[in-house]
């Protein structure tokens, strides 16, 4: 192989990882909140994103929505998992507002957990056609009123 054939395949190598990194982001940035459950109780709502996230600001790019809502209040090292069978709680993969994809199943690890400051922890989310996200988070507290029921 030349060295112009190497220095191709080197380069052709390297975008290639760059598509990738592009079309699956790394969501690891965002938000908790309170929220409200389908039956209106309490629950936990986390928003997590590529990029650094505010609370008041719209989100423009893609994004992850995580919700819990059974084994409240959180506490480090809790296991939330979701799915047939089981309603702790969601996620959805979205390409922007009010275009997402509900995961089949998944499972949410809160390594640290403060309602007044934030959270740590892991996911993995598998959804139709065997397709898994799965990341590490950190989320800050965002302080927003949800009036339930």
């Amino acid at each position: 192989m030349s060295q112009i054939q190497r220095s191709f395949l080197a380069i052709l190598t390297v975008s290639a990882a760059a598509l990738l990194l592009a079309a699956n982001p790394s969501f690891t940035h965002g938000l908790i909140q309170s929220s409200c459950a389908p039956w209106d109780g309490p629950a936990i709502a986390i928003t997590l994103s590529p990029e650094t996230v505010q609370c008041d600001r719209a989100l423009s790019g893609p994004y992850l929505n995580l919700g819990v809502w059974r084994g409240l209040p959180l506490h480090d090292g809790q296991v939330v998992k979701f799915g047939s069978g089981s309603d702790n709680g969601y996620a959805s993969r979205c390409t922007k507002e009010n275009d997402c994809q509900r995961a089949d199943s998944g499972t949410i690890e809160f390594e640290k957990y403060n309602e007044k400051s934030g959270a740590r922890g892991r996911y993995e989310l598998h959804f139709k056609g065997g397709e898994t996200v799965s990341g590490t988070f950190e989320v800050q507290w965002c302080n927003t009123r949800s009036i339930c029921g």
